[in-house]
Parts: structure tokens; sequence; C-alpha cells
């Protein structure tokens, strides 16, 4: 998502549909997804309905991602309006990726290993890591100028 600059995104499973959305901000912080889930067996029976308490299935999930992903989504204003799916992202160069929220008390520092790992198994990026020539790209590409 953050390589395409898109702020939304979901995974269709046999069980269930994760919507994921990248921070309401302009420029979201590297690494912060909020996630939520619905289940592809909920349904809404019109007995169980009353006037404004209809549950939430799937399908109307992706209806409202649609339309939050829609260029015509209401902007962010107020509390009631969504983010736009486009996040200001830019090049690797501007260095979007050191906004990152601290890392929570509980959670163990990573050991050197372990970064080593990540970085060569699964080609992740540390958001205190330089910029690299292979993220560069090309000389004189604009990324996210579409």
């Amino acid at each position: 998502m953050r390589e395409h600059s898109c702020r939304y995104g979901f995974i269709l499973t046999e069980i269930e549909l994760v919507i994921v959305r990248n921070g309401s901000e302009s420029v979201p912080h590297f690494g912060h997804l909020e996630v939520t889930s619905v289940q592809l067996a909920a349904v809404a029976d019109d007995a169980d309905c009353e006037v404004g308490e209809i549950p939430l299935t799937a399908c109307l999930a992706l209806w409202g991602l649609c339309m939050m992903a829609g260029d015509d989504a209401p902007q962010q204003q107020g509390r009631s309006a969504v983010a736009h799916w486009k996040t200001e992202i830019g090049a690797p160069a501007e260095g979007t990726r050191r906004k990152a929220l601290p890392r929570d008390d509980w959670m163990p520092k990573p050991q050197l290993a372990e970064k080593r790992e990540a970085k060569r198994a699964r080609g992740w990026v540390m958001p205190e890591d330089p910029v690299g020539r292979k993220e560069l790209g090309k000389r004189g590409v604009r990324y996210g100028a579409c």
C-alpha cells in the first residue's frame, strides 16, 4: 500500500474480510496500520434491524470501502469525514518513513540478527535506515507524479 501511495486495502479469506487503513493523516506513520475484520457469515435480517442499527456485513463493508476510496469521498473536515485514498508518501529520498511512532513498552527491541534476517529474507526496511541505491530507482523519475 505504501509503495502505491494508497491508504485503504482489504484481504478476503474464506472466513472473513479484513479491512486495512494506513492512518488518517496525509503523511501516515511508517508501519502503522488500522485493521478490522468482518465475518463473511454475518447477515442482516429484516426482523433484527431497527432504524439506524444495520449490522455490518462483508458486502456492506466492501461498498463502504469503495466509497471511501473514491475521489468523491468527503475530505477530512470533521469527525464524520474520511481520509482521502491517496497518501502523500513521496519518493524514498524525501524521508517520510522516518515519521514513525515509538514502539510499545511491552514489545522487546529487535536483535541485530533479527533485523538482518528481516532485511535479507523479507526485504524489510527499518525507519531509521538510510535511503539505499535500490530505493532511489531511475535517475530523474519522480514517484507519485501520476
